[in-house]
């Protein structure tokens, strides 16, 4: 037995529960590898592992579980055709939720006497002169998966990338998770664009010390000048922001608010610049 993973096994090394593993048993998408007849107790192989992490990405994307036997061919998952369905629908998603936010923006211009008023205030523990929405927090550093934004890349094809990262991850051997984001990145004043997820914790610590693949960054822990905006950074906020952090090399976090105050109020996303 020691070629196969207990259902509890599985449970804890993937956080799914007991009850959800046997529902996919029931359902025909996850089926035990083998069945102890005297105990009936399930036991599944280490192979059977992505398999679970691609149905977890997909409940994720919202396909609905009595859908999800739709791609069993054979005892196994047609993995290609379920990722492809599920980047569909998490463009259809995108597409839909930037829609509202164009609305939301258009009612806080109508609300808002100046949406970016560059009235200063006094200066920042960076001695940086901030302009008026603009604030500082300490933030511990993090570790992101990253997949390069061509120029032409817009918002409603983030999806696209976001599902590229959840794969690259799994191909990895690491787990990923949101927010997501975009990283923009100043060099001599050219700019690159890299649309990240945030590496869990755990798989931070147990990288720590090792050659890192360059698709992995960290993002170091410090104070960060920070603003929301109400849709993803546009050419001129990165104006503005550039106007306030007066040089050519730095770079601009991107990063989806988990405060859901701030997305009801209409701002879902929070610029970060590391002062110091």
């Amino acid at each position: 037995m020691n070629q196969y993973l207990s259902i509890g096994k599985v449970s804890k090394l993937k956080n799914v529960s007991i009850k959800s593993l046997r529902y996919y048993d029931k359902i025909g998408i996850l089926r035990p590898a083998f069945v102890n007849t005297e105990t009936n107790y399930r036991y599944y192989t280490e192979e059977q592992l992505y398999l679970l992490d691609a149905i977890t990405l997909c409940i994720r994307l919202g396909i609905p579980l009595k859908d999800l036997n739709r791609y069993v061919e054979n005892d196994s998952i047609n993995l290609q055709k379920l990722l492809y369905d599920g980047k569909i629908l998490a463009e259809e998603k995108i597409l839909e939720i930037h829609q509202c936010l164009e609305a939301l923006q258009d009612t806080l211009r109508q609300l808002s006497v100046s949406e970016s008023g560059m009235a200063k205030i006094p200066e920042s523990k960076s001695g940086l002169l901030l302009p008026d929405g603009f604030y500082q927090s300490a933030l511990e550093a993090r570790m992101i998966l990253t997949v390069p934004l061509e120029e032409i890349d817009t918002p409603k094809y983030y999806g696209q990338h976001i599902l590229k990262l959840f794969v690259t991850a799994q191909q990895m051997g690491i787990n990923v998770s949101y927010p997501s984001g975009v990283l923009h990145e100043y060099q001599d004043g050219q700019l690159s664009r890299y649309m990240f997820l945030l590496v869990s914790a755990e798989d931070r610590e147990s990288l720590s010390g090792q050659t890192l693949n360059p698709a992995i960054r960290t993002l170091p822990a410090g104070n960060y000048i920070c603003r929301k905006i109400s849709t993803h950074m546009s050419d001129s906020v990165q104006k503005e922001m550039k106007e306030v952090l007066k040089g050519n090399s730095f770079s601009i976090i991107e990063t989806d608010t988990s405060s859901a105050r701030n997305k009801k109020s209409g701002y879902p996303f929070e610029l970060q610049y590391l002062a110091d």
